[in-house]
């Protein structure tokens, strides 16, 4: 049997995202400013600038871990296999979806407006995309691991919040799972029928 696989790549980050990336790198290197600033002078190990100049470097090392952590977890590809979604990620492992938890898959224009309206709580809203548990009015609870806001797909799942992803080209991303989801659900009710073809 053929491998029935289809990838499709993560679309790339939208302005607002590519807005707040930069802007938090850019921050965290301003925050590094007093330090080279105070090495450079000869002043660095001075009593009175020593705790300012903690502070500000602890928080840029807070910054660069931020941004190094959501990097890791970007989606990069999204590959619609035989029996599940798989996401994967930059540098963590790739995320299965199996075809069974799955109810539904549908474009999800509706959310283009998030962060910016409607975002009551998450996890990441734009550094380098958008990850984890949000909670949006008035859709509730969702699970984003999407890259832009403007190609957004819902995926239903049973008993777990909605997966919002975003693939470059969602209205074929979105045809090509609904036939992968079509073909696992004939192959579960009839498995003597497709154990029987050549």
């Amino acid at each position: 049997m053929t491998d029935p696989s289809v990838e499709f790549i993560a679309a790339p980050l939208d302005r607002y995202a590519e807005r707040i990336t930069s802007g938090i790198a850019l921050l965290g290197g301003v925050l590094m400013l007093p330090a080279l600033f105070l090495y450079l002078s000869g002043l660095l190990f001075s009593g009175v600038a020593l705790p300012g100049l903690v502070i500000s470097v602890a928080v840029a090392v807070t910054l660069g871990a931020w941004l190094l952590l959501n990097y890791a977890v970007q989606p990069t590809l999204y590959r619609i296999e035989a029996d599940q979604l798989l996401i994967r990620r930059r540098w963590a492992r790739p995320m299965p979806i199996p075809y069974r938890s799955m109810l539904g898959v549908s474009p999800a224009p509706a959310l283009a407006d998030v962060p910016r309206f409607g975002l009551r709580r998450s996890f990441n809203a734009g550094v380098f995309g958008y990850q984890g548990p949000f909670t949006l009015a008035p859709y509730g609870g969702v699970f984003f691991i999407a890259t832009n806001r403007e190609r957004l797909v819902a995926v239903a799942r049973s008993n777990q919040l909605p997966l919002i992803i975003s693939p470059a080209r969602p209205r074929e991303f979105v045809d090509a799972l609904r036939e992968a989801l079509i073909r696992h659900a004939e192959d579960r009710v009839h498995p003597a029928e497709v154990e029987a073809k050549p």
